[in-house]
């Protein structure tokens, strides 16, 4: 195993995520691939009740709304200063512990993205974090987790968000 592909989000289970791939690669001598998907944002489309699906692309296969690949509506949702300095923050962390890193910010549907990137980069094994979301929440949200582990070809490591 040489290349260790990290989805990473804003979430609490990241630094967790992040440390576990830093040991794995450390052990093995293999080069980390942080990911951090830039979503789209929905343009807003009426459902049947008049609420459109602003900011939840996930649910337009349930409502039966189309979202095209390519709208110009759609937009990357910007990022802030804080995020920013964290993907720094996070990559020289990485970098210090002796290995090398790399980030890379695709931009679209996040499991697709991340499944993209692991194909493109030959990636050996994908490590993510699970948030523990109930069943309701995966349900009518949807899971990027659940997409990647449903699609991918490669060993999937999940970490599990620190309990609250």
């Amino acid at each position: 195993m040489k290349r260790i592909l990290v989805p990473i989000d804003f979430s609490d289970a990241t630094p967790r995520v992040i440390d576990q791939a830093c040991q794995l690669a450390t052990g093995l001598d293999a080069e980390i691939h942080l990911v951090h998907v830039k979503e789209l944002s929905a343009a807003a489309a009426p459902g049947a009740l008049g609420y459109g699906l602003a900011g939840m692309p996930e649910l337009a296969p349930m409502s039966g709304v189309p979202v095209p690949a390519f709208d110009p509506m759609r937009k990357p949702i910007p990022e802030d200063e804080d995020q920013r300095s964290k993907l720094t923050q996070w990559q020289r962390g990485i970098a210090q512990c002796g290995v090398k890193v790399t980030l890379h910010e695709p931009t679209g549907a996040v499991a697709e993205e991340i499944l993209n990137q692991a194909d493109v980069l030959n990636a050996d094994l994908i490590v993510m974090g699970t948030h523990g979301h109930g069943a309701m929440y995966n349900l009518l949200v949807g899971s990027a987790t659940k997409g990647v582990l449903k699609h991918s070809r490669r060993p999937v490591l999940l970490v599990p968000a620190p309990r609250a």
